[in-house]
């Protein structure tokens, strides 16, 4: 159960959204010139483009500083993530970079689809439930995208 009201929802949507393009747009630097590269870039204007929808329609803040401890348990970490799986590690370059960014990737899109379904069931007005949902619709198709990627990197 989420016990935020539509505001702190949007809220943190938005930071999530943030989160999600800044570490995105890092994988990117990383991988310059190569496909993996330009899945990241375009997850992370993906991401900005979610960051305008939300803060255009609702005039949400792309703040997060000051927040109660009740909001953090929402968000996910990405740059913590990747520092423990050493993704940032230069000992881990080429493919296996790739990989680990991508399993990152991953769980960031899992998580912003849990997010958004479970925030779709507190939130009553009907158009934030319809970007809500829009919202849940998108991640999931960066997600499959991610899966896909994943899949060649097997081989």
């Amino acid at each position: 159960m989420i016990d935020l009201n539509e505001n702190e929802i949007l809220q943190v949507a938005v930071v999530h959204e943030e989160r999600a393009r800044r570490y995105y747009e890092h994988q990117a630097s990383r991988h310059p010139g190569d496909p993996a590269g330009d899945l990241f870039s375009f997850l992370a204007g993906e991401e900005e483009g979610h960051i305008r929808k939300l803060s255009a329609k609702y005039g949400v803040p792309k703040i997060e500083a000051g927040w109660e401890e009740k909001y953090l348990p929402f968000l996910i970490d990405l740059e913590r993530l990747a520092w423990e799986e050493g993704v940032d590690a230069e000992a881990t370059k080429g493919p296996e970079a790739v990989r680990k960014g991508l399993l990152i990737a991953k769980k960031a899109e899992s998580h912003a689809i849990d997010f958004y379904h479970r925030a779709s069931r507190v939130v009553e007005d009907k158009n934030t439930k319809g970007l809500l949902a829009e919202l849940e619709s998108e991640e999931r198709m960066h997600l499959m995208k991610i899966e896909r990627y994943l899949k060649e990197l097997q081989g």
